[in-house]
Order: C-alpha cells, then structure tokens, then sequence
C-alpha cells in the first residue's frame, strides 16, 4: 500500500510552523508516480485568498510493501 500524508503547514511560504491551518490527511495510491506527482503538487508554495496567504506543506509518501518513505517541503523532495 502507498500512503500519502499531509504531515505539517506553513502559512508564511518559510517553513516555520503556523498553527491557523494544521492538520494530518492521508490519500492512499495505487502507484508511486501518482503519490510522486500529488505529493509534489500538494507541497509546493501557492498563494491564495484575499488576504494572499502563502502556504506549502510537508509531505510523506510511505511504501508499506518496500518500506520507502519520502518527503516533501514546498516542491522539493528532501527523501535522503
């Protein structure tokens, strides 16, 4: 099983935490590429809203059957 993970928010595009918009969600993948390609969309910084909050977000993508686990901050891929 592939699970995808919203693991942390930043509301101030540095990547310090900000409380206002925390939370954790899981989606569940049928392939790597497509939690590559969500995990990469979903972290990256966009600026929405009136008041142009800018979030990103911390990713984790784990492979229960290979044991891989990578992550994600605002686009970048830091799995190492």
């Amino acid at each position: 099983m592939i699970i995808g993970s919203i693991l942390e928010t930043s509301t101030n595009g540095g990547g310090t935490q900000n409380a206002n918009l925390n939370g954790a969600s899981s989606v569940v993948f049928y392939t790597m590429q497509e939690a590559i390609i969500w995990a990469t969309l979903q972290s990256r910084l966009v600026v929405y809203g009136s008041g142009n909050w800018q979030l990103c977000a911390m990713i984790s993508i784990v492979n229960t059957e290979t044991n891989e686990h990578r992550w994600w901050f605002s686009g970048t891929e830091y799995t190492g």
